[in-house]
């Protein structure tokens, strides 16, 4: 038997990653696709994926009379060892990733490990150990100083890692006593691998192990020692008030017998059993230390129950809980609406048919803010795992995890697994664990939970499918979340179901062309949209109001503060000031590296280059002209905090981006603060504008709908009518009615008026028209090239070169109606020191053109998002 293998060594390799290999005979009865080996790849030992199995006659070996002439027949090597006895891959996965790597345009490789645990991955390394042949005392007149104390060292320990060498001699003088290795015949040099990345967490507990009569005797003596303690003769009265004896029945005023060391030690190991017997099925046992707090047992206390066999001090593996400490309370399912019965009724019908080996149309769930899509979703999910199928929630950003994962873990308690790269190592390890072994229905997270084992997945849903969030653009594979979920519910023939308020252009004009089944809904539960106030900046300057803030805006916060509700202020851009810039002499404070303008961020009091993270100091002198006529302009969510501050500093405020939320907890406590309404005012960036249901914001104001705008980018109106609409549907959720305030210097821009009046189909056929006018997605396939190098010349010599390639093979495959744009300049042109250049590849299928183009250098980004 041969097996075609999946080496860790190949992911960054453009040629063809599968390697055969020989089945020892061993492992022939275990062996299957998908799981996990150890292979020989050169001199080393590497991780490898079982990717298929085949017989002699589908191997590569050459016999011995077929040999061609200069050819020399080869034998194939074995595989070391199984290392996992399950598949870490299902066949489901093994087939998205042959779709993905061919799609992108990405080696298997990188796309197969992509979907693996991180906590799976071993390092390749060598271990040195010494021969059988040698004899005991034996060494060499030859050997080197070093080389016998390494053979002194083996004789002790029996096998060291190599890389030790280098920790005790360093690099050099390793590689040197390495080289001696290698013709010494008393020692071997064997390739190996490191153990898994990832090892349990333990943590000492008590356990209580003494039983029936052995337990009562125990018991019964210390009882009678401490009643016997209590009636020795009072020493002194309880003082008044509460006193520390009541536990024991003595009320304050009354005597205090006199106890001594070994009463009072056998009171606390009392209260520690019945801490322990209280608490034998609790999934947080006690640990030594938490039980000696709780009773006032001391170490040595607890160490003789220990040793009388009361108790065990133990280590023992716990679960790493993305959720610990989280109380989240059940909840049951609503009542539907018409319409939300209806579209719950379609998802059914669609996986229906697929049970039925139809491949199911997927679903487009459009529906306005506040309409219930979410309760449409959590009542699919609880109609298939009722009929023993699973499901994946895709969500697009780690602010909206939080409020998704608590909705989700309500209705299906200890039944699901979050995936997103803010878990730690062995968080993500032990959520993959799980999943792959059947122990949870619902897996929840950002993209990559897309790749999560699911056994007998049923349904696949995305929520704000339209997110930009969903489409990894920085490293290879450059894949849609969105697309591989498609992909996958045809493999599978489960539905999928992207929902959205603003449904992208593309997936909205897909759904026209018959390719989804469109789902609306138009009512929003419990309410009704907010009413969009847009207010003329331009006007707010002619009238001498030169405040960030306008007075209508300032008129609805104040109103907001005195009826106690709360207000969200929205901006999508970070910082106090956009730039800094001489007044005297034009200089503008650069990046060095990246040669963007540098931000201003008044809590640190730095500038801030968010490309690079470059850190400078602020400036109070222009470093060019030396005079004082250093300023501060632009706008950002620390500057709005600051107006807001001195507009209304009775207003308890809270700012939300990525500076003051850097990791999953600091979202989870900003959200959670908020909720709670420990502010009055939210200021955020694009993060609070999605997704969130906070029932007590009653005004939500956008403080510049112009930053978003105003970008060189095909899909600018795009993102900025998605962020206005649904950061306005954060206004008015609860009971009391919303209102929403923008304000712009172009109120005649047709995205804002057409967010003004929640209109999505009117924007959608303005937009549909632009595009289809100039030949942008979803009319045409765009596939973006970018260059980077340090220097600028090389990066323009490579891409003429490369558009001269390009040009050629269009022309050779006759794709008259495939061109490219550029090359030019990236947006920003230089980032990290590296200058970058662009060209945009255009056509109705860039496939047959990708497939041959030969630009190994370059990064490729099918289906971009941005042409920046």
């Amino acid at each position: 038997m041969l097996a075609a293998i999946v080496p860790s060594a190949a992911r960054w390799t453009i040629e063809q990653p599968l390697l055969t290999y020989q089945v020892p005979v061993e492992l022939e009865a275990a062996l299957q696709p998908g799981q996990l080996v150890a292979a020989p790849y050169g001199e080393r030992l590497v991780e490898g994926i079982v990717w298929a199995l085949l017989d002699d006659s589908e191997g590569p070996v050459l016999d011995d009379e077929d040999e061609p002439e200069g050819v020399r027949a080869f034998e194939l090597r074995p595989i070391h060892s199984l290392l996992d006895p399950e598949p870490v891959l299902l066949p489901h996965q093994r087939a998205l990733a042959e779709w993905i790597a061919e799609y992108y345009v990405t080696p298997l490789a990188l796309v197969a490990w992509m979907m693996l645990s991180p906590g799976l991955v071993r390092r390749s390394q060598f271990v040195l150990r010494l021969s059988n042949d040698l004899e005991p005392g034996e060494t060499t007149d030859q050997a080197s100083l070093r080389l016998r104390a390494l053979l002194g060292l083996l004789q002790e320990e029996g096998a060291i890692e190599e890389k030790r060498l280098t920790k005790l001699l360093g690099p050099t003088q390793a590689q040197k006593l390495i080289r001696e290795i290698r013709e010494n015949p008393f020692i071997v040099r064997e390739p190996s691998l490191s153990g898994p990345k990832v090892k349990p967490r333990m943590k000492r507990v008590v356990t209580l192990i003494a039983r029936g009569e052995q337990l009562l005797e125990w018991r019964e003596e210390r009882e009678a020692k401490v009643r016997q303690a209590l009636q020795q003769p009072a020493s002194s009265l309880a003082p008044a008030g509460v006193s520390p004896w009541s536990k024991t029945g003595i009320a304050a005023g009354e005597a205090l017998p006199k106890l001594d060391a070994n009463t009072v030690a056998a009171q606390r190991q009392l209260a520690a059993l019945d801490l322990l017997q209280q608490s034998i099925n609790r999934n947080n046992p006690w640990t030594p230390y938490t039980l000696c707090q709780a009773t006032g047992l001391t170490a040595g206390q607890l160490r003789s129950m220990e040793k009388e066999g009361i108790v065990k001090i133990e280590k023992i593996a716990i679960r790493r809980d993305p959720l610990l400490g989280q109380v989240i309370p059940l909840s049951s399912p609503l009542q539907l609406t018409d319409e939300q019965q209806a579209a719950l009724n379609r998802i059914l019908a669609a996986a229906a048919r697929g049970e039925e080996g139809e491949v199911p149309t997927p679903i487009l769930l459009h529906g306005i803010t506040g309409s219930g899509k979410t309760e449409i979703y959590l009542q699919a999910l609880a109609s298939l795992v009722a009929r023993g199928k699973r499901g994946i929630v895709l969500v697009p950003e780690i602010a909206l995890t939080t409020q998704a994962v608590q909705r989700v873990a309500a209705r299906f308690p200890g039944r699901i697994a979050i995936m997103h790269s803010e878990l730690s190592t062995g968080e993500r390890h032990e959520e993959w664990q799980r999943i792959r072994s059947g122990a949870v229905d619902i897996v929840i997270g950002s993209r990559s939970a897309l790749f999560a084992p699911v056994p007998d997945l049923g349904i696949i849903i995305i929520d704000e499918e339209h997110e930009a969030a969903y489409k990894q653009s920085s490293t290879k594979p450059t894949y849609h979340a969105r697309e591989a979920a498609l992909r996958l519910g045809e493999i599978l023939h489960i539905p999928v179901v992207l929902g959205s308020a603003t449904p992208s252009v593309e997936s909205f004009y897909r759904a026209e062309q018959g390719v989804y089944e469109l789902v609306s809904l138009k009512g929003r539960i419990g309410a009704t949209l907010p009413p969009v106030e847009i207010v003329d900046l331009r006007n707010e300057l002619r009238a001498g109001h030169t405040s960030i803030i306008s007075r209508r805006l300032q008129e609805e916060l104040r109103t907001v503060l005195e009826r106690k509700q709360q207000a969200i202020l929205f901006l999508n851009r970070r910082g106090a000031a956009s730039f800094v810039l001489c007044r005297d002499c034009g200089y503008v404070a650069l990046c060095n590296r990246c040669d963007i303008p540098l931000t201003y961020h008044a809590t640190e009091q730095i500038l801030l280059c968010h490309y690079c993270g470059l850190q400078m100091n602020m400036l109070h002198f222009c470093p060019s002209c030396h005079s004082a006529g250093i300023r501060y302009f632009g706008l950002g969510t620390e500057k709005v905090q600051e107006t807001i501050q001195r507009l209304f500093p009775e207003a308890r405020l809270l700012r939300w981006d990525r500076d003051t939320a850097r990791n999953r907890h600091a979202h989870a406590e900003l959200l959670e603060r908020f909720a709670r309404r420990d502010a009055d005012i939210l200021i955020g960036t694009q993060m609070i504008a999605k997704g969130l249901d906070l029932p007590g914001v009653t005004l939500v104001g956008v403080v510049s709908a112009d930053i978003a705008l105003n970008v060189p980018d095909y899909s600018a109106s795009e993102r900025a009518f998605t962020l206005l609409t649904q950061v306005a549907g954060r206004a008015g959720r609860g009971s009391e009615p919303g209102t929403v305030i923008i304000q712009t210097f172009n109120p005649q821009h047709f995205c804002i008026e057409t967010a003004s009046r929640h209109d999505y189909h009117e924007f959608y056929a303005a937009e549909r028209e632009v595009r289809r006018r100039f030949a942008y997605p979803p009319f045409r396939q765009f596939a973006k090239f970018t260059y980077a190098h340090r220097k600028r010349s090389r990066c323009q010599h490579e891409a003429l070169r490369l558009q001269a390639q390009i040009t050629e093979w269009i022309r050779l495959l006759n794709m008259n109606d495939t061109d490219i744009v550029g090359p030019a300049p990236a947006f920003p042109e230089r980032v990290k020191e590296k200058y970058r250049w662009q060209m945009l590849l255009r056509g109705p299928d860039l496939h047959r053109l990708l497939r041959v183009i030969d630009a190994p250098d370059w990064e490729i980004d099918i289906d971009p998002l941005s042409a920046m």
